[in-house]
């Protein structure tokens, strides 16, 4: 066989060969692609039950009326300093027993004297004085759950210092009372225009002016 036919033969059988890899059957198709979708809910873990808490609301407190009437009973009117104002007893009363101090001495500058105004939800008085005006509120309004008026427990005065002078909160009768001490000349930040034991003196000396 001459180098002709051999580069013929040659060429014949690649050509062959080629065919042959043509012909093969082709390769098993891959998996799909996973959907998305699909993935994302199998990753993502199920909602968590969320908790239903009570709605808070505002309450009436229930007011011990019987153990007012009683204490106030018990106070010599002339003890139950007033002012110049008028504190109602009976259907015109305010929502909760009025209670205020005594023994406060209001100087003759002060602009307007000792004040009194009954409110929807309670009361409250205001006292001016050298170093710091008195403010006494009280009110039957509570915040919870719920809404059923219900009483509340009597606490002891709680001294606090604000950044205006200092506060004292309790509870009695079942209404909420706060007494506000508001310096006049505050020095630093940190007024000092009364000390704890003078505001809880106070407190402890309220007396009830008013009930239904």
């Amino acid at each position: 066989m001459n180098t002709s036919s051999m580069i013929a033969l040659a060429a014949v059988l690649a050509f062959a060969l080629t065919g042959c890899d043509r012909l093969k059957a082709p390769d098993s198709p891959s998996e799909a692609p996973a959907d998305p979708a699909t993935e994302t809910a199998e990753l993502t873990p199920g909602e968590p039950d969320l908790v239903v808490r009570p709605q808070a609301v505002e309450n009436t407190a229930g007011i011990d009326w019987e153990a007012a009437r009683r204490d106030m009973a018990s106070v010599p009117s002339d003890q139950r300093a007033q002012g110049n104002f008028q504190v109602e007893s009976g259907a015109a009363a305010a929502p909760v027993p009025v209670l205020l101090p005594t023994g406060i001495v209001v100087p003759q500058s002060a602009e307007g004297g000792v004040k009194f105004q009954p409110m929807s939800d309670g009361y409250f008085a205001t006292y001016p004085g050298v170093d710091y005006d008195i403010v006494v509120n009280g009110t039957n309004e509570i915040i919870g759950a719920g809404d059923e008026p219900h009483a509340g427990v009597d606490t002891e005065p709680a001294f606090e210092s604000t950044a205006s002078g200092a506060q004292v909160v309790f509870s009695r009768y079942g209404a909420d009372y706060l007494i506000e001490f508001e310096c006049k000349n505050m020095t630093g930040a940190s007024p000092t225009c009364i000390t704890q034991d003078e505001a809880l003196e106070i407190a402890r000396k309220l007396v009830i002016a008013g009930t239904r």
